[in-house]
């Protein structure tokens, strides 16, 4: 059984490099994530920037290039797939420090956040059952601009939260927070020579005045 650690708390805790090592294998995993999504996300703008500009184009234009419509809406579900991937990839990194709450909290909100994403998806998917609709277009620019503010919402989860909480509560507390009993006693040892020194340094500007 895991043994529960104190991520979050003040006590003294010293990470050993095992745990160090997942942990920046964790980082690298949710960066390759974000990267994938990028380019998901670039991916869609070869639809979304015309679409957008003509929102009005006619259904039988549409219904002419169903070919090179399927082909990009098979290559989107492909790229969201590898993106899936990837994304499990890095939520098994975070597994042994799954015992910390905060961590176990962070890691909900991002798996909820890639079903989200998934959702949104699906629904883009979904209307191409229908090429020869009046309102194809302009529901496949709804479609991407609600995939757009989900792939938003992931980005801040793991940059503003889950890639903070790994550098500041179990990489940077190894040489930050974890300060070790032998340090401590060289700040002490010196402490004292300080205010020695200083007090020298004062007597000799009294007897300087006199």
């Amino acid at each position: 059984m895991f043994k529960k650690r104190a991520y979050s708390s003040m006590v003294t805790y010293q990470i050993d490099d095992s745990e160090k090592e997942q942990a920046e294998k964790a980082i690298r995993w949710f960066k390759h994530c974000l990267k994938i999504l990028e380019q998901c996300d670039d991916h869609l703008n070869l639809i979304y920037n015309p679409l957008k500009k003509s929102p009005d184009i006619a259904p039988d234009k549409i219904f002419a290039r169903r070919f090179m419509l399927r082909t990009y809406r098979d290559k989107v579900v492909e790229n969201f797939n590898r993106f899936k991937q990837v994304a499990f990839k890095a939520y098994v990194m975070m597994q042994p420090f799954t015992s910390d709450t905060q961590t176990e909290k962070l890691l909900k909100s991002f798996v909820s956040s890639v079903e989200d994403i998934e959702i949104q998806v699906n629904r883009f998917i979904d209307l191409f059952a229908n090429l020869k609709n009046e309102e194809f277009s302009k529901g496949i620019v709804v479609a991407i601009e609600n995939i757009k503010k989900e792939i938003v919402q992931l980005k801040q989860i793991v940059d503003e939260r889950v890639k903070d909480h790994l550098q500041t509560n179990i990489l940077a507390r190894n040489w930050v927070d974890n300060v070790s009993n032998e340090l401590q006693e060289k700040v002490e040892k010196k402490s004292p020579l300080v205010m020695q020194l200083v007090e020298d340094r004062m007597k000799m500007l009294n007897e300087t005045n006199k």
